[in-house]
């Protein structure tokens, strides 16, 4: 079955086991989802109840996102879960056909993938485990009562005990692990798919580089099978955007925003500990958007030198039939796959640059504003 298999059935499994996929136990999926959604409730009202204050919402307004992320992320597991099943199938028995297939020197591209995604999920989890600790004593240490996702509940005064102690338990021992068990499973999965597509199209590259050239009809026989597993791969790179490009965009806003307010906030704070949640905060937001853009970067990246295979191609002295298919090739090679967020913004190194900079250039804006502030109140006395 497909979440036995080595490419992502250490998240899977953990989906399935939690209800979230397959439906076996959707009542307990939904009665996990309940409180989260509760909290997020109560995190959007305590935010619009304390906009003036930019050290209480910078912090937040990242819990805010990041647990919206986690139940967008997994809401949208759910709703497709039949696309992400075939998809998972689909891998498997492509994996399965080349592991199964004649060509060893394919195989040998593709066999080292579980263990490396397998290592990313392992340091992936111990990265956000480590986050989640932190963000749940960091409020132990502030001077006065917090929560690890602060919360604003009408007409009731929640920092009260026991209501406080109630809420910190299952803020703990709920909500953080609901974000570690939904958010990085899928950030996981998407990276697994990554490098399985940019496997595939390392082995188109091989097989184009090892085609035979003194036989034109055996060449031929295999170039059009290399075309429709190029075609192949076109398709699964359609597919993966289909099921992440949503999910993908609302990390790429939010996550923005995140860094515009959390850089901007650094500079007002005054407390230690907050400057020190801050910078671990900003540390994560640049680490989950670097990783799969990194990943997907690479796989457009490596769309983009299937053209080269062709060319290198010994077409000169083929035939018509040949030459006309290696110019198809190289013609659909010409445009790189990408995995674009809402399908407007690719994910590419260059994008995340981008981001990057435009985060600084509000920063830096913001903080000429705040340098100029005292000499208006000074002038204003």
């Amino acid at each position: 079955m497909y979440y036995n298999h080595p490419l992502f059935s250490f998240n899977v499994k953990m989906w399935k086991y939690l209800g979230f996929i397959e439906f076996k136990r959707i009542n307990q999926a939904l009665l996990i989802l309940i409180i989260p959604c509760l909290i997020n409730m109560c995190q959007v009202m305590n935010i619009a109840y304390n906009w003036n204050d930019m050290s209480v919402i910078a912090i937040g307004l990242f819990m805010t996102a990041i647990l919206f992320n986690a139940l967008v992320r997994i809401t949208t597991v759910m709703r497709n879960q039949s696309k992400f099943i075939e998809f998972f199938e689909m891998i498997e028995q492509w994996y399965r056909e080349i592991e199964m297939g004649p060509d060893d020197g394919a195989w040998d591209l593709l066999k080292h993938i579980p263990r490396r995604t397998r290592l990313i999920s392992i340091l992936s989890f111990s990265f956000a485990a480590g986050a989640a600790v932190a963000s749940a004593t960091i409020p132990l240490f502030l001077e006065q009562r917090s929560l690890p996702y602060d919360m604003y509940i009408p007409f009731y005064d929640h920092l009260k005990s026991p209501m406080y102690e109630i809420l910190y338990f299952m803020q703990g021992f709920i909500s953080m692990p609901f974000c570690v068990l939904t958010y990085v499973p899928f950030t996981n999965l998407f990276i697994a798919w990554l490098t399985f597509g940019i496997s595939l199209l390392q082995i188109l590259r091989y097989k184009l580089e090892s085609l035979p050239h003194e036989n034109d009809e055996e060449m031929l026989k295999q170039l059009i099978e290399l075309i429709r597993f190029h075609h192949r791969i076109m398709n699964f790179g359609q597919t993966l955007e289909s099921l992440v490009s949503f999910v993908c965009l609302v990390e790429l806003v939010l996550f923005t925003l995140m860094l515009c307010v959390l850089l901007a906030s650094f500079l007002v704070m005054d407390n230690v500990m907050s400057k020190i949640a801050t910078c671990i905060y900003i540390f994560c937001i640049l680490y989950a958007l670097f990783i799969p853009y990194w990943h997907a970067n690479e796989f457009s990246w490596e769309s983009t030198k299937i053209a080269d295979a062709a060319y290198n191609i010994k077409w000169t002295r083929s035939n018509i039939k040949i030459r006309k298919c290696i110019a198809m090739l190289i013609l659909r090679s010409q445009t790189p796959l990408k995995i674009k967020a809402g399908g407007i913004f690719p994910m590419t190194l260059e994008a995340f640059q981008a981001l990057l900079n435009t985060t600084y250039t509000y920063f830096t804006m913001f903080k000429g504003m705040m340098g100029k502030e005292p000499n208006v109140h000074d002038r204003g006395q």
